[in-house]
Parts: structure tokens; sequence; C-alpha cells
């Protein structure tokens, strides 16, 4: 017998037992795998798997319904872009609980995420409470008569390739800013958003369609440069600054409804396919009418006392009445070359110092009404352009030559 040999095969056998029993124990392999996968964002952090204990409480009847938890309610904004940086305002400490399309989360205003690469992922905010948020930032930069940037105001913010918007509804009743400028979102409602004063969205090129019911508090809308074909303005009483020149659409339209009381800046110029005339006699407190080639035609007659400038050229009016709309002092500019005018109207506008209405169908009488009219209001270092337009006769000419001994610079055919 060998008993010896017998005890050795005892003993190997259980330190090998020993061995394979601490390896397998939990806690004792190293986590450096688990510090690899967490974000470099110090707001970001990686979602962890359910835990086993989860799994394990799972029906194992094949017939079992398992009833989901209803969806919180959230924005939810679809990106295109390899990073995601938004930029959101609140008041108070409410929490804030972003998850990206990485499966990262974050719980700050303003985070930052990358994804490495470009591609189509849904990003989601939740805010408890949502009254909380005042504003949205996705892209803004001052641009077309913008605040300026600021902490204290909107932040500049590049783009963030946002394609699509969903869930806005939730902050329908607080936001007060929204600013999307230069990114490729297709849509927005901001229907009963009653709070909202300011929407920024230049140059968002592949915007074509955006609500505006019930906004009473809204006061700047910037749309330049984006492809909108119908825009209504009619539930937008407090509208005071509206930047829409430069569609990319087939068409345009505006109802304005009754909206213009507040109305200092128009500006929807560049637009030679857009329909209908402007109501140009509903903006009491205008300061600047800007539609150069906007397809308009007939009469134009603004009567508001506060117009500093006017650019109406490129279009087929063939008349237009600026009466009383420029006081003493005022140095306007006006310019309404290239139409079909046989009448102009500048009496008691001793303010007018820039007029350019060359290229139009006045006669000599009209010529001469305006070098006489100007020239009776006894300013100086103006600038009047009638080229293009019959010859002044030697009346006309004379009061030409006094204007050019005030100092203006006076072109005549």
């Amino acid at each position: 017998m060998r008993f010896p040999n017998r005890v050795s095969g005892i003993k190997f056998a259980g330190l090998l037992a020993i061995i394979i029993l601490v390896v397998s124990t939990p806690g004792c392999m190293s986590s450096g795998s688990d510090k690899n996968n967490s974000s470099s964002s110090p707001n970001v952090e990686v979602i962890p798997p359910a835990p086993e204990s989860d799994k394990s409480n799972s029906s194992s009847s094949p017939d079992a319904e398992v009833i989901a938890p209803a969806p919180e309610a959230s924005i939810t904004f679809v990106t295109t872009g390899s990073s995601f940086s938004p930029i959101i305002t609140v008041t108070g400490n409410p929490e804030i609980k972003w998850v990206f399309g990485d499966g990262s989360t974050s719980d700050s205003p303003a985070p930052t995420v990358n994804f490495a690469s470009k591609g189509t992922r849904s990003n989601t905010l939740v805010v408890t409470p949502w009254s909380a948020v005042t504003k949205i930032n996705i892209g803004y930069d001052g641009s077309d008569g913008g605040v300026t940037p600021g902490p204290g105001t909107i932040e500049n913010l590049e783009q963030q390739n946002v394609i699509a918007v969903t869930g806005l509804e939730n902050v329908a009743p607080y936001l007060q800013v929204w600013a999307s400028s230069y990114n490729p979102i297709a849509e927005l409602d901001f229907s009963n958003f009653t709070e909202l004063h300011t929407i920024e969205c230049f140059y968002c090129i592949s915007l074509t369609s955006i609500r505006l019911s019930n906004v009473p508090s809204l006061t700047r809308l910037c749309l330049e440069r984006c492809k909108i074909s119908y825009l209504d303005l009619s539930e937008a009483p407090a509208l005071a600054d509206l930047r829409g020149a430069s569609q990319r659409s087939s068409t345009y339209t505006i109802n304005w409804g009754t909206t213009g009381a507040n109305m200092w800046h128009v500006c929807i110029g560049a637009n030679p396919r857009m329909t209908g005339a402007l109501p140009s006699g509903q903006f009491p407190v205008l300061e600047d009418y800007f539609v150069w080639n906007g397809n308009q035609s007939g009469t134009l007659c603004l009567d508001s006392k506060y117009l500093y400038k006017v650019r109406a050229y490129d279009n087929h009016y063939s008349a237009a009445d600026l009466s009383g709309c420029f006081p003493a002092g005022r140095r306007a500019v006006v310019q309404i070359y290239n139409n079909e005018l046989t009448s102009l109207d500048i009496s008691d506008d001793p303010g007018l110092i820039h007029l350019n209405a060359s290229r139009n169908s006045l006669d000599q009488t009209a010529v001469d009404g305006v070098l006489q009219t100007l020239d009776s209001y006894n300013t100086h270092h103006g600038y009047l352009d009638l080229s293009g337009n019959a010859a002044p006769s030697t009346t006309g000419i004379a009061h030409a030559n006094n204007l050019t001994a005030r100092g203006w610079e006076v072109q005549s055919s």
C-alpha cells in the first residue's frame, strides 16, 4: 500500500479547489474595465445594466403580461452630429435629466456629450418641474439684430445638428426664449406658448413649417433664410420685430390678421414669390420697413411717424405716399428705386435726407415736384437720385442747383 502518494494527491486537490474558489469570488476582479467605460465628462455617466436580481424577478410564464411603466413626459432632440452641447436656462433648483443617444446621462443645464462619430440619435430631456425652464438654446450668435450673446441674454452657441424636436408642449406655458439658429430642423410648433417672447431661427434652411397659435407675448421672430411658405402671425399681437427675408420656398404668404400695433421692424425682403400685399397701414410705430424684391404692387402708403428706413426697391409699386412720415431732424433713408412709380408724395417730410427713386416712371411734373419739395425743407448734405425718370424742367433744375449748393448730391436724367 502506498499511503504517502495518496495523501499528496489529496493535498494537491484541496489546494486546487481553494484557488478556484478565490478566483470566482465576486469583488476580487479588477474594476479597471468599469472605469474605462465611464464618460470623460464630469457631468455625464454611463447608465449601468440592470442588476441580476431584477432579471430573476421576471415571470417565467410565457403567457404572463409584463406591464411597462408609463414613459416620462420628455423633450426629444434628434441629432445627426458627432456631439451634442445644448444649453437650457432654469430657475430655482429643478431636477434635470438628460439621456443621450449613446446611453449616457447628465444632470447639467449645459452638458456636452461626444459620440465619436456622426449619426442619427435621439436625446431626451426631462426637467422636474417643467415650469423651471425659461430658455432652450441649440444655436445662437446674435445674427440679424439679435441681442448680444452672453450669460445674461442668450449664450453664443454653434448649431447642434438638430433635425427634429418633439415634446416641446411640456414647456409651452413657461418657455420664454427659443434659439435654434443654423440647425437643419424642419418643423416647429409653438402653439400656446404663452410666455414665449423670442424665437431665433436664423438660417434654418430646412425649416418649412412653424406654428404660432396663441403666442400673446411673442415680440421677436427671426426666420431669416428659412424655407417657410406660409406664416400665420394673426395670433401674435405683441410682435414688434419680424425678420423673415430670403425664404427659399416656391411661394411665401403671410397672414397678418390685425397684428402690427407694436411692430417697429419689418424685414421680409428678397422674397420675389411672395403673395399678397403687406398691410402697411397697420404699423403705427414702424421704424424700419424692408420689403425689397418682395413682389409688391399698387400703392405703398405708410403712416408711421417713427420711420427711419424704407427699403422697397425692386418691386412693382405704382405710387408711394410717405407724407408726414419723416419729421425734422430724422435723417431718414428711402430706397424705392426700380419700381413703376408714377406718383411719389414726400410732403411734410423735412427729415428725409436720402432718397433714391431712380428707374421709375415719374414724369417731368412728378420729378419737378420732388425737387421742389426737398428744396423747400432747406436741409443740408443729403442724397437724391432721380435718374431713369423723366428729365426735370428748367424749374426743376433750379431746385436741384439749390440742393447742390447746400451740399446735396443730386442725380437726374
